[in-house]
């Protein structure tokens, strides 16, 4: 599962102007980089792989957007922020991938690909003190239902240091849930697994931190540490070696 790059970049250009105090909205502002994430070869892998991670994020007048996470319009209505926009669930395969983007394990075999598939997203959010509360909800056109609760803070340790620490639990409906931790009767017979039937519920609850140290206006380099722990079917099920997992990111980048 490919970890938020750049949207820990979009996160960047709030933090900068958190750390000099408050800042004109700009016409466009745009972030470029690269990083290099470690993550659980496919949800519930007690193996790790390595990837470079190119990244981009674009922001216009705060309203449209463009990311790793998609395209997505954003509207204001006091201390809300609310919108949509097109997104993608980039699958998974069966067998290890050298993909970029793509997850996957040879232990897997006999599951069969899911296929990447696109999605709507809504989400909302607002401000309560020094924390921002976001609710998302994600409709794949294929891999069903998936809903977040997140809890975020962009807390200066100084001019160019800034600590956002973060939390956020996700729920799944039963599409969702069987496509990617229930097993069939025919994916029985095919593979490792025993049958299992997922159900919906809360999938993980994830907490990490990103640190971003700030060279003067436009350059940055940054961490990004998260613990992921499976919850209900998604942890029963026979596809999850391990039940908790640790992603690792370092990245540079450059905002115009």
């Amino acid at each position: 599962m490919l970890i938020g790059v750049a949207a820990a970049a979009l996160l960047c250009t709030p933090a900068h102007a958190q750390l000099r105090g408050r800042e004109k909205p700009r016409e466009w502002d745009v972030t470029l980089g690269a990083a290099v994430a470690s993550r659980p070869s496919f949800e519930g892998s007690d193996r790790s792989i390595a990837r470079p991670l190119p990244f981009v994020a674009v922001r216009w007048r705060d309203t449209i957007s463009l990311g790793e996470g998609g395209i997505s319009v954003t509207g204001h209505l006091r201390k809300f922020r609310f919108g949509g926009g097109l997104t993608i669930d980039a699958g998974r395969k069966d067998h290890s991938s050298g993909g970029i983007f793509e997850s996957g394990d040879d232990r897997l075999k006999g599951l069969g690909t899911i296929k990447a598939s696109p999605g709507f997203r809504a989400f909302a959010s607002t401000r309560l003190s020094l924390f921002n509360v976001e609710v998302s909800a994600v409709k794949s056109l294929n891999h069903g239902v998936t809903g977040t609760l997140g809890l975020s803070s962009a807390l200066p340790l100084g001019k160019r240091l800034i600590l956002m620490p973060h939390i956020r639990a996700t729920w799944a409906d039963d599409q969702y849930m069987q496509t990617y931790f229930g097993v069939t009767p025919a994916q029985a017979s095919a593979s490792i697994f025993p049958r299992f039937n997922a159900a919906s519920g809360f999938k993980d609850v994830r907490a990490g931190a990103n640190l971003i140290y700030r060279f003067n206006d436009h350059w940055f380099i940054g961490t990004d540490v998260g613990v992921t722990r499976l919850l209900g079917d998604a942890a029963l099920s026979p596809i999850s070696i391990r039940d908790t997992n640790v992603t690792v990111m370092g990245m540079a980048g450059y905002r115009f």
